[in-house]
């Protein structure tokens, strides 16, 4: 149980009080959310660069990710900063592969480490309202992710599997904007060692992400996303992102 809140600390759930946490939550919901925020996929929130993938034409397409961690109970919580590429990879799948990094909040005098970060995402379209010819887009899609955390003290492993709901408006001008919204449901592993000795935990945790986008005609756009890990007491990730359709 110590060893999953020193793991917490270091991903800056600073927050939680020890005593109050142990009554409300078990030790695997511990060690899942603090998982899942030291990976790509709770500790950045989700960037919609198209709405769908079914029957788009191939594309690649580049992002840089930034998302501010906020502890429930106040303080300075983390940043995080990502890079994401994106490739349409038929005409109903797409994969992407993330590379990142957790900067702790660190109290005066003390020294943090950082967390590397690394993803993998694929991305398929259930559903979509292309028959309607609309000038919105409607689109049910499925996501599977997979996410690795390393720091010099602890490693985290994650898997999620999300439900995006997109729609996407176009407008006079020939940009579009976009909305969505991610229910999804994660399992993480966190392993800590110290003091010559290692333990390691793992529990499951439902997710959930939002965020709206605004794409210009060239294919560059602008994101604002929303991404929690569901647990008493968790905090929530805020953050920004610039993506360029190739």
């Amino acid at each position: 149980m110590r060893r999953c809140l020193t793991a917490l600390l270091v991903v800056g759930v600073v927050s939680m009080n020890t005593r109050d946490a142990a009554a409300q939550v078990s030790a695997q919901d511990l060690a899942a959310y603090a998982a899942l925020n030291s990976t790509p996929i709770g500790a950045l929130t989700p960037v919609m660069v198209s709405p769908g993938t079914k029957g788009e034409k191939s594309f690649n397409s580049f992002s840089g990710r930034f998302s501010h961690f906020s502890p429930s109970g106040g303080g300075d919580g983390n940043n995080q900063f990502g890079a994401t590429f994106y490739h349409q990879a038929g005409m109903n799948a797409a994969v992407s592969g993330t590379v990142g990094y957790l900067k702790p909040g660190c109290p005066a005098g003390a020294t943090c480490d950082g967390v590397l970060m690394l993803g993998g995402d694929v991305h398929s379209t259930l559903w979509n309202n292309a028959a309607a010819k609309s000038s919105t887009d409607l689109n049910i899609n499925l996501q599977g992710s997979l996410g690795y955390g390393h720091e010099k003290d602890f490693s985290a492993m994650s898997v999620a599997v999300g439900i995006p709901l997109g729609m996407s408006i176009e407008q006079a001008s020939k940009s579009r904007i976009g909305f969505f919204v991610t229910p999804g449901f994660g399992w993480g592993r966190i392993s800590a060692s110290g003091g010559g000795a290692s333990a390691s935990e793992s529990g499951t945790r439902p997710l959930v992400g939002a965020g709206a986008s605004w794409t210009a005609p060239a294919g560059w756009g602008l994101h604002l996303g929303y991404q929690a890990v569901v647990i008493e007491n968790g905090g929530q990730n805020i953050g920004l992102g610039f993506s360029w359709k190739m």
